[in-house]
């Protein structure tokens, strides 16, 4: 089976038919459908080879790309070198299992007389504007085509919309990111820095790992049509203490990135370090005249010039709800970085701050690039009071804010995409 990945703009156009009633807002390029297998009772036991997903165009069905990944008892892609049991059976879909599509691969409303060649339908899925996918078994046409094209040896990513170059060794290291119709020069940021520090036995005496020290290791990857997931562990030790490992899931869509943490803590180490806090930033590359902001100054964001002022001292340190965590940066060059952070409900409360640095100077390791042009993101503070520590920060790539004002792009762009699952009553 020879594998093509699609490149042009088109795929991500709205669905041309004659009867023209499947339609899609711009925001909707690049967003991808996820399903969970309980949301398709009718389908759920059925083995995956058999399923395929299809939509309506000029008058049939035909295939589109689509991905099911089975889960583990942490709602993480199952790998077996992970060591986290599978949830269901293996091949076989399961009510956790997940089903992805990208958005604008659906078409219009299949007429009540039409049929797909082979198999029968199983499902109708519901999204946008009168847009359809159609879950089907037993047929056996799939489409060839991927939206992520991700070499995890030598680290190079590419899709329609961006290119991400990592260090093939240190997932955290980022080299180079480009995105299509960026008016900047080089790579638009710096890299990607995770930083865990603790107090040992008391907060004076902190120690602190960076991206040097946590070197995330591969665990198992998969590359799919929607995207590829690598699964990395890495063990945290301060002071000569094994304090937990974490399990983190780097995922790669056509347009925008996640990276899923899970880790749990012993009760013996939240009593030894104090103070605990983990922080996840992007470093960007030069980006003066950029504007940020978040859901406090979505009306009076702060202007990245290289030079620390009263305008920043008040932006950075501030306290995040976890219900509004975003975090947007307008290049102003045809570029823009959505981050959100999602957390399970038990860990709503769990305090969190901006971390905001604007300074052309200062020197933050690692990087490629000295200063802070600027440097932001989050920080995570205490234990959770839970043993298990999830988050997940989501990286969201766009040509700019499309008219719209800050609060009502950051949550349009960063929803999940509503879906209306109907199961035909007989075939």
């Amino acid at each position: 089976m020879t594998l093509r990945l699609f490149l042009a703009l088109g795929l991500f156009i709205p669905a041309l038919t004659a009867q023209a009633e499947c339609r899609f807002d711009p925001l909707d390029r690049g967003r991808v459908v996820k399903l969970s297998g309980q949301d398709v009772p009718g389908a759920q036991g059925k083995t995956l080879d058999s399923l395929s997903v299809m939509r309506v165009e000029q008058g049939r069905f035909v295939p589109v790309p689509y991905q099911f990944d089975e889960l583990d008892e942490h709602g993480m892609v199952w790998f077996e070198g992970s060591q986290f049991a599978m949830i269901g059976e293996a091949g076989h879909l399961d009510a956790a299992d997940q089903l992805l599509m990208m958005l604008t691969d659906a078409g219009p409303q299949a007429p009540a007389t039409l049929r797909p060649a082979r198999g029968t339908i199983v499902a109708d899925i519901a999204v946008a504007n009168n847009c359809h996918f159609y879950l089907v078994e037993g047929s056996r046409q799939r489409s060839q085509d991927y939206y992520v094209a991700h070499d995890v040896d030598s680290g190079m990513t590419r899709t329609a919309l961006y290119e991400l170059n990592v260090e093939p060794e240190n997932e955290l290291n980022w080299l180079y990111l480009g995105y299509q119709g960026y008016q900047g020069e080089g790579s638009i940021i710096d890299t990607l820095k995770m930083r865990m520090s603790a107090g040992v036995l008391s907060r004076f005496t902190r120690m602190s790992l960076d991206n040097h020290n946590l070197r995330p290791k591969q665990v198992g990857h998969l590359i799919g049509p929607i995207r590829s997931v690598m699964h990395l562990r890495t063990k945290v030790v301060l002071a000569g203490i094994p304090v937990m490992t974490i399990q983190v899931q780097a995922m790669r869509y056509a347009a925008h990135y996640e990276a899923h943490t899970f880790a749990r803590i012993p009760e013996l180490y939240r009593a030894t370090l104090k103070d605990p806090e983990v922080a996840v930033t992007v470093d960007g590359n030069g980006q003066i005249g950029a504007k940020v902001y978040t859901a406090r100054f979505a009306d009076n964001p702060v202007t990245v010039d290289g030079k620390k002022d009263v305008d920043d001292q008040a932006f950075a340190g501030q306290q995040i709800s976890m219900e509004e965590n975003w975090i947007l940066f307008d290049s102003r060059k045809q570029f823009s970085l959505l981050t959100a952070m999602t957390v399970p409900d038990e860990l709503l409360k769990t305090r969190v701050e901006l971390i905001y640095e604007d300074d052309r100077d200062l020197k933050v390791e690692p990087e490629q690039f000295t200063g802070q042009l600027p440097n932001l993101g989050y920080s995570l503070q205490g234990w959770p009071e839970p043993q298990e520590l999830r988050f997940t920060v989501s990286l969201y790539f766009d040509e700019g804010l499309h008219g719209m004002e800050a609060g009502a792009f950051a949550q349009q762009r960063s929803a999940a995409v509503p879906y209306a699952v109907s199961e035909p009553v007989s075939e």
